[in-house]
């Protein structure tokens, strides 16, 4: 499984995600990631993330946790219901997309806003990773 993960600088970092001695992966099943990739200037590039990718019918969730050694700092989830793939769907999902993409960014531009209120610290960009990948 290949996550992108890009940041509010134009940037761009992929984890792999896959076990180590070859198994295969299953639905429900969590994995995890040590964070190396600047996201947002509210949270450190410290910790780990922690996937989980479920399927119930037609319907798909993807979950994706934050958390640093304290415990838990973010947790987020996506949702959507699986289609076929054709001329409909295509262009379905490429008319949504940005609508979706716009949304997406108030919201986290609004949660940002609410962040800063409360005088949580700011920090500064640190480098890019060198690898466009880590697993």
């Amino acid at each position: 499984m290949l996550c992108e993960v890009n940041n509010t600088f134009g940037e761009r970092h992929s984890y792999l995600l896959a076990h180590a001695d070859g198994r295969a992966l299953h639905y429900g099943e969590e994995l995890e990631a040590q964070k190396v990739f600047h996201v947002s200037p509210f949270c450190r590039v410290e910790g780990r993330y922690r996937f989980r990718f479920m399927v119930s019918g037609t319907r798909s969730v993807m979950r994706i946790d934050y958390d640093d050694d304290q415990g838990p700092l973010l947790q987020t989830s996506l949702c959507g219901t699986l289609r076929p793939l054709h001329d409909a769907s295509l262009a379905y999902a490429f008319f949504r997309v940005p609508l979706f993409t716009f949304g997406v960014i108030v919201r986290i531009h609004w949660q940002a806003a609410k962040l800063w209120v409360k005088r949580v610290p700011f920090i500064s960009k640190p480098e890019t990773p060198a690898a466009e990948a880590t697993r």
